[in-house]
C-alpha cells in the first residue's frame, strides 16, 4: 500500500517537473532579453565612459574634418591675409562726434522739411483773400478719383475719356514709391462724405490752386521731399504731386485729412478731454448707436499728446473702462482700444443726473482739486468737457458759475441725440456759455461732420493770435488710410486682395508699410471777420435767410508735407556704427520712431493663419499691430537682469536712487539732452528664437526744431573700433598702369546691400528697374571721367534770410533739366572702402573657370590635387562659398557649377533664387551678426545654421550655412571685424557624412557586425544629435528633426542639460506682442432648431433693408426743402446775436406741410446796414443730387457715398474690431437684440444687413480678435566654458535617473564639436522614460485684473509739447458756436415704395 501510494505521488510529480522544465524552456529566450536589456539601461560606470569617449572621439573628427573643408573652400586664409598684408588700420569710433554729425545731417534736413510747409502755409493764407467765389463761375481742378478712366471695349464709346474725367499724364515715380505722378500738377481728393459743389468747398479748392507753384518749387529746392498737400477745413486734400486715387468703385473710400495725426496736431494744441455719455433708459435703440458713434469719432481725433476719460452716467457717473478711475489716460491706440471694447457693453436705465455728472468732470479737470494735474500729468493745455446726450432738463448753471466761470478753463461740447428740437435750448446754452460748441445729430450718416466741428473751435486762440505758425511734428505712423479698420471692413466682406490701401489710395507695400512722420503748420483765415447766412423763421411755415457780418476765426486748414523714415536712415549710415551697432530715434513721448526691434507688422498672425488655413496667400502678413505706433523705448531695449515682467520698466523709468544710471538714457532722449551710458541688454534674432546677451554704449543727441532725439548704440569691445581700409580712386584715375575701379568687379558674383546709398542721383524719378550694383558700375563709369567730383556732402542748412541774390543763386540748385539729371551724391567713404574690400577678396577670379580650363597645362599632381579637390566637394556637398564685408558687399562662387557631374546653378530646379541673392545684406544678415558674435567665444569656429522650417521643405532645398568672422586684430584689445567668409552645404550630404562618422568606431573603422555590438549611434539603443548654440537640430537620424529646437523632442533631456549648465535659459520678453482670441460663431447647424428661426431671419432682412435704405438714400431730404438745404450745404447752425437771449421763436415753429410748393419766393431780406437786399433764390431740393447716375456722379454722390455711410452706418463692421468683449469672445449663442425702439427709430442691429457667412469664412483674421499683450519665451545660449576643463573640451556625462516605474535611468553625453558652435548629444534610449516638451513659442504673460490696470495706468516719464494756445482775450467776441436743423416726418407710401425698390435691386443683384 505504501509503494502504491510513493508511485501514486510520483506520477504528478514528475508531470510537474517535465512541465515546468518545458516551460523554462519556452521562457529562457525572453528571460535572457530581459536580464539583456536590463543590463543595457543600467549600463556600468564603465560603459557611460565608454560612450563618452565616443563621443568625444566622433565630435573631434567631425570638427576638424569641416572645420579644414568650410577653411579650403571659403577661402578663409587668402581673405584674411589679404586683410592683413593691406593697408588695413583700426581706427577708434568716438561715438559722441559720430552721433553729432549724424544729428547735424537729420537736423539740417528735417530744416528743410518745415522751409517747405510754411511756404505753402503763406502762399495758402494770402491766396485765401482772393475775390469771393462766383457760383457760376467754373472751377477747373484736378480731382484724385477722377482721372484717367476710359470706357471699356464692350462700351459703344470704347477708348474714350469717361464723362466727368479728365486726362492727366501720369509717369511711374521711384521716388515716389513707383507710383505714377505728374510733377507739374497737384491733384484734389474729396471725401464721400463731403459735397464737392457746396460753394464754400468749391471756392477753397478754387484758390488753393495758386499752391501748384510752391509745391513744385519747394521739390526743386529740396529732391527729398517727399508727398506735400494742403488739408482744408472744408474736406478735402490737395496733394503734389498729383496721382490717381487707386480705390475699387465698390469699395468704401474712407480718408478724411480732418482725421490725420498731421492735420489735428497742428490744428489743436494738446487737450485733456472728459466725455460724459448719457447711458440713461432713454438712450435706446438707434439713440445709442449714435452716441456710441459720436465717441468713437472724438476718440479717433485723439493723439498721443492728449489725454482723456469717458465716464458712464446715468443716476451713477461711472468711469467707461473701470481701471482709469480718477485720472486721465494718454490718448494713445492701446488705451483707446480699451475705451471702444467698453464702448460695446453696457446697459441703459434710469435718469440721467447731469449735476454729478458735470461736477465730477470739473472736479477732475480742475487744477487745484485734482489729484490728477497735481500729479504733473495730462497736457495741462486746453481742457474740455464733451456732453453726448439725448436732451438736459435745465442749463445747470450753477455748476458752470462754480467750476468754470470767469475765467472759462474748460470749453463745453454739447451733442444732442435724437431729432427733438425741444431739447436743443439748454445744451446750446451750455456750449455758448462756455466757449464750446453745440451740434445736433439724427443720424448715423452725419455724425463724422459733426464731431468735427469741435476742432475748429479749439484752434480760435491759435487762429487769433495770427503772428504764430507753430510747426508739429507727429509720431510715426503708416502710410495708409484707417489701416486696422479699412482691413478688417475688407477681409470681413470677402475681398483681402483690397485690404491694403495706401495713404493716397495706392496699393501697401508687401514688404512691409513705408513708416514715416510729418509736419504740419495750420493755415489762418487772415480776415477777421466773416459774413454768414442764417435762417430765421418769418412765419409758422416759411424761413428766410439773413446775412449779417460777425467776428470769426477761421481755421483753413493744415499744410503738410511727409519724411519717410527711410530718408532719415540714410542720414544715419549702418556702416559707419558696423555689424550689430544700430541706430534710433525716440520722440517727447518716449516713443520710438524706428528701432530694430520696432516691429510693426503682425507676423505672428500671418503664420497663425498659415498653419490654420489651407489657403497659402500672403495677403496676411502686412497687419499692423494694434499699437505699433506707441512702442515705448523701454519695450524695445531689454536690460539684462528684469526679475519679471515690466520690472524692467522700474529700472529705465526711476528717477532717483541707484537706478538712475538705468534712467539716465530715456531721459536723456525725452529731454533732447546729449549723453553717454552702458547698458547689459538682451538682444533676440531671427524671429524671436535666438538670444544674445552683451553690454552695449549709447549716444544720444537732439535733432533741433524737432521733439526727436536720435541715438546710437555700439556693443562694447569690438564696437570701440573699426577698419578702414579705402582705395582712392582719384589714384586709379591717375595711374593708368594700375588696375581700373572695375577690375575688381570683373569676375565672380557680387551684389551690394540694396538698402545702402553708394551713389544716386538726387533726381532719379526716371531711373527705375536699375539694381544697386548696375548704379554703382554707372558712378565707377563716370567716376574715371576727367572732372569728377564726388559732391559727399549728404545735407546742408537751408538758405539763410540775410542771403543776397548772388549768395542765394549760388546756394540754389541747379533747374535747367540737363542738369538736374546729372545731380548726385556720392558717399566717398563707403564707395572706396567698397573698392578696398573687392580688391583684398577677389580670390574667386579662378572657381568659374570650367574642368577642362583648370586641368589644361597642369602637371599630374597638380592634376591630381584639382580632381580630388572637386571630388571631395562634390561629396560633402558643397554649394557656394561667399564672403561679404563690413562695405556691404557680398562674393561668392557657385561650387555646383565646377562639378562636371552637376552642371545646374543652385537652386534652378526649384525655381528659388539663388540663396545669396536672398541674403544679400552683409553685415545685416543675422549669420553675419551671429558670426562676429561668436568670434568673442571661440575665434577659430565656425557658425552653423539650418533654416528652421528645414522639415517642411524639398530636401534638396535644404541648405547648411557655415560662417566664420574676420577681425582685424593689433593687440587682445584692439580688434575690429572686417568680414565674414562661409560656404553653404546641401543638408543631405552633411546628415549622410555625420551618419557615416558616428555610425563608425574607433577601432573599427568600417561599419562591420564588431562595430555594430559597440553600439554606435546606427544602434536602436543610440539617439545623436548635432546641436547648435542655440539647441536646434542640425543633423539627426530623422530628417523631420533637423531645424528643430532640441526640447522639443526631448524636454527632459534639455532641462538636464540646462542644470550641467551646458546651456543657459535666458528669460525674453516682448512688449510688442499680439494675442489674437478666438471670435466663436454659432454653428451652422442651428438653422434647423425651428423654424422661426428662418422667420426671424427674415424679419431681420427686411427692417435692415428699409433702414439701410432711408439712411442710404437721405429719405427725409425728399419732403423737406429746409433740411435738404441744412444738410447739403452744411448751414445747419442758428446763430445768436445775442448769447444772453437767444430767440425763442427759432424752436418753437410750425414744421412746413408736405402739400406746400418745395420752392419757397425769399422776395426781400434786411441787409446788415439795415437796407433791404434781394438775396438769390434758395435751391430747391431737387436741385440737389440725390439720385446717383455712377458714371456722371459728382464727389460726395453715387455708389462711393453710399458705401461711406455703409462705414457709420454699420458700425459694428469698423468699430467692433476694437469693440469686442473684454476676454474677446462671443458667446456662441450671442444674436444682436431685436425689437428696441426709441419713438419712431428701431434698434441699429434690426436694420443691420447680414452679410453672407461664405465671405465670412473665406478670412480666418475676421475669426479673431487681436489685441495688444505681452508675451514671455525661454531661450538658450550655449556656454562654452562650462565645457572646458584645463583648456580643452571634455564630454559632459548625465543620467536621468528613476525616469520609469521599473527604475531605469536614460544615460546621455555631450561632447562640443571643436572648432564650430556645435555640440554632440548621444543619448540611451532604452528606458521608456517620459520626456516633457520644452518650447520656445512665446507665450502671453498672465496678468490679473489689478496687474493689467497697473499696466494700463503706468505713467511713463514725458515731455509736454512746448507750445501751448488755450486762451485769447478777444476770444469772447465770437458768439458762433452751434445751431441744429430741422426734420420732417416720413411719408409712409413714399417709404413703402422705395424699400419696395432697393429690396427689388437687391435681389436682382444677388441673382
Amino acid at each position: 500500500m505504501r509503494h502504491k501510494m510513493r508511485w501514486w505521488w510520483s506520477l504528478p510529480l514528475v508531470h510537474h517537473r517535465t512541465t515546468f522544465f518545458l516551460t523554462f524552456l519556452m521562457l529562457f529566450p525572453a528571460l535572457m532579453a530581459v536580464f539583456t536589456q536590463e543590463n543595457e539601461i543600467n549600463m556600468p560606470h564603465q560603459e557611460s565612459d565608454r560612450i563618452a569617449s565616443l563621443v568625444e572621439f566622433w565630435a573631434k573628427k567631425i570638427g576638424n574634418h569641416i572645420y579644414h573643408l568650410s577653411n579650403a573652400f571659403s577661402q578663409y586664409a587668402d581673405i584674411k591675409t589679404n586683410f592683413e598684408n593691406s593697408e588695413a588700420k583700426l581706427q577708434e569710433n568716438d561715438g559722441l562726434q559720430l552721433v553729432k554729425e549724424m544729428a547735424t545731417d537729420v537736423t539740417n534736413m528735417m530744416k528743410f522739411k518745415v522751409e517747405a510747409v510754411k511756404r505753402i502755409m503763406n502762399v495758402a493764407e494770402e491766396a485765401s483773400l482772393d475775390k469771393e467765389y462766383k457760383q457760376d463761375e467754373e472751377v477747373e481742378y484736378y480731382n484724385a478719383k477722377r482721372l484717367n478712366k476710359f470706357y471699356p471695349p464692350e462700351h459703344k464709346l470704347k477708348g474714350e475719356l469717361r464723362e466727368g474725367f479728365k486726362r492727366l499724364t501720369l509717369t511711374e515715380n521711384s521716388h515716389f514709391d513707383g507710383i505714377a505722378v505728374n510733377e507739374n500738377h497737384s491733384s484734389v481728393h474729396v471725401p464721400t462724405n463731403v459735397y464737392d459743389k457746396a460753394p464754400d468747398v468749391i471756392n477753397a479748392i478754387r484758390w488753393s490752386g495758386r499752391l501748384d507753384r510752391t509745391f513744385k518749387s519747394n521739390y526743386e529746392l529740396d529732391p527729398t521731399l517727399s508727398w506735400q498737400y494742403f488739408g482744408s477745413s472744408t474736406g478735402f486734400l490737395r496733394q503734389y504731386p498729383a496721382s490717381s486715387w487707386v480705390m475699387d468703385e465698390k469699395d468704401p473710400d474712407l480718408y478724411d485729412a480732418r482725421l490725420r495725426s498731421w492735420y489735428i496736431e497742428a490744428a489743436n494744441s494738446p487737450k485733456d478731454m472728459i466725455i460724459l455719455l448719457d447711458v440713461s433708459g432713454s438712450m435706446t435703440g438707434l439713440r445709442r448707436e449714435i452716441a456710441k458713434h459720436v465717441v468713437l469719432n472724438i476718440l479717433e481725433t485723439l493723439n498721443e499728446n492728449d489725454f482723456v476719460n469717458v465716464f458712464n452716467f446715468s443716476v451713477e457717473t461711472l468711469e467707461l473702462v473701470p481701471c482709469f478711475r480718477d485720472t486721465l489716460v494718454q490718448a494713445n491706440l492701446e488705451n483707446l482700444g480699451e475705451f471702444k471694447k467698453a464702448l460695446n457693453y453696457g446697459e441703459t436705465k434710469d435718469i440721467a443726473n447731469f449735476t454729478q455728472a458735470l461736477t465730477q468732470a470739473f472736479e477732475l479737470l480742475h487744477r487745484k482739486n485734482s489729484k490728477y494735474n497735481k500729479s504733473g500729468q495730462g497736457s495741462q493745455c486746453n481742457q474740455a468737457i464733451m456732453v453726448v446726450t439725448d436732451g438736459a432738463p435745465y442749463n445747470f448753471e450753477e455748476i458752470f458759475a462754480k467750476y468754470n466761470w470767469p475765467h472759462l478753463q474748460v470749453r463745453m461740447f454739447t451733442y444732442l441725440i435724437g431729432r427733438e428740437e425741444t431739447k436743443v435750448r439748454d445744451l446750446n446754452w451750455m456750449a455758448c456759455a462756455n466757449k464750446g460748441y453745440f451740434v445736433h445729430v439724427t443720424t448715423l450718416a452725419e455724425v463724422r461732420e459733426q464731431v468735427l466741428k469741435y476742432i475748429p473751435v479749439m484752434a480760435r486762440p491759435l487762429v487769433m493770435y495770427q503772428s504764430s505758425h507753430p510747426h508739429v511734428w507727429t509720431g510715426v505712423y503708416a502710410d495708409i488710410a484707417e489701416a486696422w479698420n479699412v482691413m478688417q471692413a475688407l477681409l470681413i466682406a470677402g475681398r483681402p486682395e483690397k485690404a491694403f490701401p495706401g495713404r493716397r489710395g495706392a496699393p501697401g507695400l508687401r514688404e512691409g508699410y513705408r513708416l514715416m512722420t510729418s509736419v504740419s503748420v495750420p493755415v489762418f483765415d487772415r480776415k477777421k471777420t466773416s459774413n454768414i447766412t442764417e435762417r430765421v423763421l418769418v412765419n409758422e411755415s416759411i424761413w428766410a435767410l439773413r446775412r449779417r457780418e460777425v467776428r470769426t476765426a477761421n481755421l483753413l486748414g493744415v499744410a503738410g508735407t511727409d519724411v519717410p523714415i527711410r530718408e532719415i536712415e540714410k542720414l544715419v549710415p549702418p556702416y559707419k556704427l558696423g555689424v550689430n551697432g544700430y541706430s534710433f530715434m525716440v520722440n517727447s513721448n518716449g516713443y520710438v520712431l524706428y528701432h530694430p526691434d520696432l516691429r510693426p507688422v503682425h507676423e505672428e498672425a500671418n503664420a497663425e493663419v498659415q498653419r490654420r488655413s489651407r489657403d497659402r496667400q500672403e495677403w496676411f502678413q502686412d497687419i499692423l499691430k494694434p499699437n505699433y505706433n506707441s512702442v515705448d523705448f523701454a519695450e524695445v531695449e531689454l536690460t539684462d537682469h528684469e526679475p519679471g515682467p515690466r520690472s524692467n520698466h522700474s529700472e529705465l523709468l526711476a528717477l532717483t536712487g541707484w537706478r538712475d544710471y538705468y534712467s539716465k538714457l530715456r531721459r536723456d532722449l525725452i529731454e533732447q539732452r546729449g549723453g553717454e551710458a552702458v547698458l547689459d541688454v538682451k538682444i533676440h534674432m531671427d524671429g524671436m528664437k535666438r538670444v544674445v546677451q552683451r553690454k552695449q554704449r549709447y549716444f544720444t543727441q537732439k535733432i533741433g526744431g524737432t521733439p526727436f532725439s536720435l541715438g546710437i548704440a555700439m556693443p562694447e569691445g569690438y564696437g570701440k573700433y573699426k577698419v578702414h581700409g579705402q582705395i582712392e580712386l582719384s589714384r586709379v584715375i591717375q595711374d593708368p598702369r594700375g588696375a581700373k575701379a572695375m577690375d575688381h568687379f570683373s569676375t565672380g558674383n557680387w551684389t551690394l546691400h540694396p538698402d545702402w546709398v553708394y551713389c544716386e542721383y538726387k533726381y532719379d524719378q526716371n531711373r527705375v528697374d536699375q539694381s544697386p550694383e548696375d548704379l554703382m558700375k554707372d558712378f565707377l563709369s563716370r567716376a574715371q571721367k576727367p572732372h569728377w567730383k564726388w559732391r559727399s556732402t549728404r545735407t546742408r542748412p537751408p538758405p539763410e534770410p540775410a542771403m543776397n541774390q548772388a549768395q542765394y543763386n549760388t546756394w540754389k540748385p541747379p533747374a535747367h533739366e540737363d542738369d538736374r539729371r546729372d545731380n548726385y551724391y556720392c558717399d566717398k567713404d563707403l564707395v572706396q572702402s567698397l573698392l578696398f574690400d573687392a580688391s583684398v577678396t577677389n580670390v574667386y577670379a579662378s572657381s568659374n573657370r570650367n574642368m577642362e580650363d583648370q586641368l589644361e597645362g597642369k602637371n599630374p599632381v597638380a592634376i591630381y590635387i584639382t580632381l580630388l579637390y572637386s571630388s571631395v566637394r562634390h561629396y560633402f556637398g558643397m554649394t557656394t562659398a561667399f564672403v561679404a564685408t563690413r562695405s556691404g558687399l557680398t562674393r561668392w562662387i557657385d561650387l555646383t557649377r565646377a562639378n562636371p557631374m552637376d552642371d545646374a546653378a543652385q537652386n534652378n530646379h526649384s525655381g528659388e533664387p539663388h540663396f545669396m541673392k536672398m541674403h544679400n545684406k552683409a553685415i545685416d544678415e543675422v549669420w553675419y551678426k551671429r558670426a562676429v558674435d561668436y568670434y568673442e567665444e571661440d575665434n577659430e569656429a565656425y557658425v552653423y545654421s539650418v533654416p528652421f522650417d528645414a522639415a517642411t521643405r524639398n530636401p534638396d532645398d535644404v541648405l547648411v550655412t557655415a560662417t566664420r568672422a574676420i577681425f582685424i586684430e593689433e593687440n587682445s584689445y584692439r580688434k575690429a571685424p572686417a568680414a565674414v567668409v562661409g560656404v553653404t552645404i546641401k543638408h543631405s550630404k552633411f546628415v549622410e557624412y555625420f551618419k557615416n562618422e558616428t555610425y563608425k568606431c574607433p577601432s573599427y573603422p568600417s561599419r562591420d557586425s564588431n562595430c555594430k555590438k559597440a553600439k554606435t549611434c546606427e544602434s536602436k539603443s543610440l539617439d545623436c544629435y548635432l546641436l547648435d548654440d542655440n539647441g536646434f537640430i542640425i543633423a539627426s537620424e530623422n530628417d523631420d528633426d533637423t531645424g528643430k529646437f532640441f526640447g522639443t523632442l526631448e524636454g527632459t533631456i534639455m532641462e538636464s542639460l540646462v542644470q550641467s549648465e551646458v546651456y543657459k535659459r535666458v528669460r525674453i520678453f516682448d512688449y510688442q506682442a499680439v494675442c489674437l482670441d478666438t471670435r466663436l460663431e454659432p454653428s451652422i447647424a442651428s438653422i434647423l432648431a425651428t423654424p422661426l428661426q428662418w422667420i426671424r431671419w427674415m424679419a431681420n432682412w427686411m427692417m435692415g433693408n428699409i433702414f439701410w435704405m432711408l439712411v442710404k438714400t437721405h429719405l427725409y431730404t425728399l419732403w423737406d426743402p429746409n433740411q435738404a438745404w441744412a444738410y447739403t450745404h452744411t448751414e445747419r447752425d442758428i446763430q445768436y446775436p445775442d448769447l444772453e437771449e437767444p430767440p425763442q421763436d427759432v424752436f418753437d415753429y410750425k414744421e412746413p406741410s408736405l402739400e406746400e410748393p418745395r420752392s419757397v419766393d425769399l422776395p426781400e431780406y434786411l441787409a446788415d446796414d439795415g437796407t433791404e437786399e434781394v438775396l438769390p433764390e434758395v435751391a430747391a431740393p431737387d436741385d440737389i443730387p440725390r439720385s446717383f447716375d455712377y458714371d456722371n456722379a459728382t464727389e460726395g454722390s453715387g455708389e462711393e457715398d453710399v458705401l461711406a455711410e455703409y462705414e457709420d452706418v454699420l458700425g459694428e463692421i469698423y468699430y467692433d474690431i476694437d469693440g469686442m468683449h473684454p476676454d474677446g469672445k462671443v458667446p456662441p449663442d450671442y444674436d444682436p437684440p431685436y425689437g428696441e425702439e426709441d419713438g419712431d427709430f428701431p434698434s441699429i442691429e434690426s436694420r443691420t444687413p447680414q452679410l453672407p457667412l461664405m465671405n465670412i469664412q473665406l478670412a480666418y483674421i475676421n475669426k479673431t480678435h487681436p489685441r495688444p499683450c505681452d508675451k514671455e519665451v525661454y531661450l538658450y545660449k550655449l556656454q562654452n566654458h562650462k565645457l572646458q576643463q584645463e583648456g580643452a573640451y571634455k564630454p559632459v556625462k548625465g543620467k536621468l535617473s528613476n525616469c520609469h516605474t521599473n527604475g531605469c535611468g536614460r544615460p546621455f553625453s555631450v561632447q562640443k564639436v571643436i572648432s564650430t558652435n556645435l555640440i554632440l548629444v548621444a543619448v540611451n534610449n532604452l528606458c521608456p522614460c517620459e520626456s516633457r516638451k520644452v518650447d520656445i513659442e512665446p507665450v502671453e504673460v498672465d496678468y490679473n485684473e489689478t496687474m493689467h490696470c497697473n499696466r494700463l495706468l503706468l505713467q511713463h516719464f514725458r515731455k509736454r509739447p512746448s507750445t501751448c494756445y488755450n486762451y485769447h482775450p478777444d476770444e469772447h467776441e465770437i458768439k458762433l458756436c452751434g445751431g441744429a436743423g430741422a426734420l420732417g416726418l416720413p411719408s409712409l407710401a413714399l417709404l413703402v415704395l422705395l424699400t419696395l425698390v432697393h429690396i427689388f435691386n437687391n435681389l436682382s443683384f444677388g441673382s
